[in-house]
């Protein structure tokens, strides 16, 4: 046999060689990465043992803003700071010396408009006494996920002063909680913070101008407990409650009373629940929600006149007779006292749900909560099925027909 003939014979066998590698190469990567393989679920740092033994980890990936609130429920039952050694780890994950941190000034964001917050500083007297206008870092608006902006009232901040007497917000500090809603411009892929870091939400609503809305009161009541926000109920007007209409009026408040809430009857008028509502608000963080017109500002001016706040009467057209028009246009924060501070939010004419998937919204409901698994069909969704456990006990009064209504209504928005 010839050179050529040999050389020949050596690269056909070589070629075979590489084309039994190649397949030995892809029964390898077939066996270790077969689609029918089951993949590792992703890790969440943020969890302990506990909290992944109650939630399953094979579950799907979280909407955007979901996992961030699990994150600071999970934050608020824990209740311990984030430290390291050398100092306090920043909202963005990254360890700061404890000279770095010396040089921000910590604070509480009053208020935020365009771009800009008004920080009140720590250790001002009295408390509130000395504010500062604020820009926000660069860096901020780029880490936001979840939320449509990136500072809320009731953020705790670390900022910045320059020499003309303003300040940069350089750190937003981990939130224990939020208010939130899907932001109107965006729909729910983005949440708009109401306010943040609260110790309890009052939901303000009126018998009349505008007219009580019990869909709109359970929304804020889901809200509160999705958040661990402590809720409670002020009805405003009182004075306006006819005769006629007093049995239902006692009716409607009783529904909520009988489910543990607290429900305070004011009126600015004549005076009515202003001294309970006060002691209500005492040594606590406090936001005010509820539609437009139905007196947030009004009670707030009753408890302490000091404050300047804008009050009007309400319009007479809308979307429901008698409905409010704004007077608050964006969230303020006020101090009472030291140890006292509340906060005035707009009016809103509608509070969306983000977060609540429709197989869930029966478990928000806790007088309906302990009816669910004795359905006949486990996937019941108690509107039109048979032999359902939930309309069963609305039939026997154990469930108030107001209430399920609402569950109906809401169900269908989400």
């Amino acid at each position: 046999m010839t050179d050529d003939k040999l050389e020949q014979v050596e690269r056909q066998i070589k070629s075979m060689q590489k084309h039994i590698r190649k397949q030995e190469l892809r029964q390898a990567r077939r066996k270790t990465d077969a689609p029918t393989s089951k993949k590792k679920p992703r890790h969440k740092d943020w969890l302990d043992d506990a909290w992944e033994d109650e939630f399953n980890l094979d579950e799907r990936i979280m909407p955007r803003g979901e996992d961030e609130r699990r994150k600071q429920v999970a934050r608020l039952a824990a209740n311990k700071a984030r430290r390291t050694p050398s100092g306090v780890v920043s909202a963005s994950g990254v360890e700061e010396s404890t000279s770095e941190r010396a040089a921000h000034i910590p604070g509480l964001v009053v208020e935020i408009n365009s771009g800009l917050c008004r920080v009140h500083l720590d250790g001002d007297s009295p408390p509130g006494s000395k504010s500062i206008l604020c820009t926000l870092r660069g860096n901020l608006r780029r880490n936001r996920i979840a939320y449509s902006q990136t500072v809320a009232v009731g953020d705790r901040v670390l900022i910045t002063q320059d020499g003309d007497g303003r300040g940069v917000v350089e750190e937003v500090l981990p939130r224990k909680n939020v208010l939130a809603r899907p932001d109107p411009m965006k729909g729910n892929a983005v949440q708009q913070i109401v306010v943040a870091n609260v110790d309890q939400v009052i939901i303000v609503a009126s018998w009349r101008e505008p007219y009580l809305w019990p869909e709109l009161i359970d929304r804020y009541l889901i809200a509160a407990q999705r958040n661990a926000l402590e809720a409670l109920i002020v009805v405003n007007k009182v004075d306006l409650v006819e005769a006629g209409d007093r049995d239902e009026f006692e009716a409607t408040l009783q529904v909520y009373e009988n489910l543990k809430w607290r429900v305070v009857q004011t009126s600015t008028l004549t005076g009515a629940g202003l001294d309970e509502l006060r002691q209500l608000l005492t040594e606590k963080m406090t936001v005010l929600a509820g539609l437009s017109g139905v007196g947030k500002s009004s009670l707030l001016m009753a408890i302490a006149p000091d404050l300047d706040l804008r009050v009007g009467a309400v319009s007479q057209q809308g979307l429901f007779t008698g409905q409010g028009r704004h007077t608050t246009t964006q969230s303020s924060l006020w101090h009472l006292d030291a140890d006292t501070v509340v906060i005035d939010t707009p009016g809103i004419r509608d509070f969306g749900l983000t977060g609540v998937e429709r197989d869930e919204l029966a478990s928000w409901y806790p007088e309906m909560n302990v009816h669910l698994g004795n359905c006949r069909f486990s996937d019941c969704v108690h509107l039109d099925e048979p032999d359902c456990a939930v309309k069963a006990a609305v039939e026997r009064g154990e469930i108030a027909q107001l209430r399920y209504e609402n569950y109906c209504a809401l169900y269908a928005c989400l």
